[in-house]
């Protein structure tokens, strides 16, 4: 199976759980700090690894013990780093993650050396070999990333392969007429509600779903968190549910739903089985602490899928999901009962 090229941040996150919410001018110390390989680029290229993608790399970290950290974790997980640069400009890019004891998280820190990436290769070799280019809005809210992104979608529209886009919140708010130009280039657009309310300057759902079909994206994914996913259909959009669990770290959540969609839809399967694999993903992802390393691969979502039983068409939905994920992804010896 062909691969996925990335382009996106790499940090290195600190989180800390906190034992209640929060105040100005409050001291709140932790029993202990964890650190992880982060960045909307990391994550993802590390949930795509997980499902056994061959995943390519492109970011920058700077020439310091961070940037060291998160290149031997991303080696680990077999990804290709090859075409990641370093840089002696800025220090890779560290966000420090409170973390609520609901499991919300909050992002504070710096892109630092992710803004600093240049490209020097005009035969864009890195897309040699994979089929698919995935993106994310981070990637534009800089002048310097934002030529890499565009060259890259320049090139991978020439070659045919597949362009996803995952908005994010920051983009969303900071850069929403260049995010919604950029959809209109996309085959599949991954975005929160949230995130689309704000690129649309729509507030009620129906007039942000109406406004989303209109931005031009070939196809498109709303992510609703603890309530699940949306999806567009030929009949109108579609309801996807979600899998509950307790939020440990919401973290990387997205990242992993992305993830699994891609690869669900580079096999071929159909939108509404990719979605619902996705949601059990972004789930599972939440339900531990940290993303990077952490996310989770074909195992843990099984688990979330043979825990539920679902009402009306998706229970026959999440069989086929059930029965599919053992037959691409786990060995007959591992993957357990279908749960149907």
């Amino acid at each position: 199976m062909a691969g996925v090229l990335v382009f996106g941040d790499i940090n290195v996150d600190v989180l800390a759980r906190l034992g209640r919410d929060l105040c100005p001018g409050d001291d709140n110390l932790v029993p202990e700090l964890h650190h992880h390989c982060g960045g909307v680029g990391a994550n993802a290229a590390m949930a795509l690894a997980r499902w056994g993608l061959p995943v390519r790399l492109i970011g920058c970290v700077g020439r310091d013990w961070f940037g060291q950290f998160a290149l031997r974790c991303l080696e680990r997980e077999h990804i290709d780093v090859s075409y990641l640069q370093q840089t002696d400009r800025a220090l890779t890019g560290l966000i420090f993650i409170p973390i609520s004891p609901d499991g919300q998280r909050t992002i504070i820190g710096s892109r630092g050396a992710n803004e600093e990436i240049l490209h020097g290769d005009d035969s864009w070799s890195c897309l040699d070999g994979v089929e698919a280019l995935f993106l994310v809005g981070y990637d534009f809210l800089n002048a310097a990333s934002r030529r890499v992104a565009e060259g890259l979608m320049q090139e991978a529209a020439r070659r045919g392969l597949r362009i996803a886009l995952d908005v994010g919140v920051a983009p969303s708010q900071q850069i929403p007429r260049v995010i919604l130009e950029v959809t209109r280039r996309v085959t599949l657009l991954f975005v929160s509600l949230g995130e689309a309310m704000a690129l649309t300057g729509k507030s009620a759902k129906e007039a942000v779903l109406a406004a989303l079909e209109e931005c031009g994206a070939g196809e498109m994914i709303v992510k609703l968190g603890a309530e699940g996913s949306l999806i567009r259909e030929p009949r109108g959009w579609c309801a996807v549910p979600p899998f509950a669990v307790s939020a440990v770290d919401t973290t990387g959540a997205g990242d992993a739903f992305a993830a699994a969609y891609l690869c669900a839809r580079l096999r071929g399967w159909p939108a509404n089985e990719a979605a619902l694999l996705s949601n059990a993903a972004g789930a599972a992802a939440a339900s531990v602490l940290g993303a990077g390393e952490n996310m989770p691969g074909p195992e843990a979502v099984l688990r979330l899928l043979n825990g539920r039983l679902l009402s009306g068409e998706m229970e026959q939905v999440r069989q086929r999901v059930v029965g599919k994920l053992q037959r691409d992804w786990l060995p007959a010896e591992s993957a357990g009962a279908s749960g149907g």
